[in-house]
This record gives structure tokens, C-alpha cells and sequence, in this order.
């Protein structure tokens, strides 16, 4: 009982759920689009180059959505670099959606929840075997 007690501590499932989350991770990181130019700004203090918002997807805990011992909650998103993400996965007036996010996570959540799965079946094993 004390193994099962284990298995359902707040940091195996935490890392349960981030083996899941990098999963969609790496599928979104495959499908997000690549740009062609270059772009710096006025003053030179930022860049962004072919491939900036594919480098600069991440996984991050949700602390609003999670719950001390009872959930963990972590998204795959862009960074605050990368805020033109939105822009690209969901369009402008100007500028058709080329979505990215959603699509890579319709593709690999059934990966992602047997990769969960995976891990805490290892963790089982590992604390009643020992």
C-alpha cells in the first residue's frame, strides 16, 4: 500500500504528465511553420530569424489550473519572445491562420496519454519491485 501511496505522490504523476507533455511538445515543435526573412527592430534590441517561434516553444506549469497535491496542469505554449505565435495559429484580418498548436496536439494526445501511462507503469514496478 505504501508503494501505491508512492505511485500517486505529487512528483511521479508530475513527471507522468511532463513526459506527456513533451510528446505534444515535440510534435508541435515539428509542425510550426518556419518564416523566410529575417526581421530586427528599429533600435536593434530584438531579432527574430527563420525558426524563432519553433525555438522558442515550451512546456510550462500552469500554477492558475494546478492544484497543490491534487493536479498538475502544464501547457505547451510560446514564450513572451514569441508572442506573434498567437498571430500565426490563429490569423489577422490580413493574414490567413496557419495553425500549429492544435493540430500537434490532435495528433499526439493519444502518444501523450499512453506516454503518461508508461510512466507511471515504470514507477510501479520500480517501487514494488524495490
Amino acid at each position: 500500500m505504501d508503494a501505491l501511496s508512492q505511485v500517486a505522490s505529487e512528483s511521479v504523476l508530475r513527471q507522468a504528465t511532463v513526459a506527456g507533455a513533451r510528446v505534444i511538445f515535440d510534435e508541435v515543435k515539428l509542425r510550426t511553420p518556419i518564416g523566410i526573412a529575417t526581421w530586427e527592430s528599429r533600435n536593434g534590441r530584438q531579432k527574430r530569424y527563420p525558426g524563432f517561434l519553433r525555438d522558442n516553444i515550451l512546456i510550462a506549469y500552469d500554477k492558475e489550473r494546478s492544484a497543490d497535491g491534487l493536479r498538475a496542469t502544464y501547457l505547451v505554449t510560446w514564450s513572451k519572445d514569441a508572442f506573434y505565435g498567437r498571430f500565426v495559429e490563429y490569423g489577422t484580418s490580413k493574414m490567413a491562420a496557419n495553425p500549429f498548436l492544435r493540430p500537434g496536439y490532435d495528433a499526439s494526445k493519444d502518444a501523450a496519454a499512453e506516454k503518461f501511462g508508461e510512466v507511471i507503469d515504470e514507477k510501479v514496478k520500480e517501487l514494488t519491485s524495490g
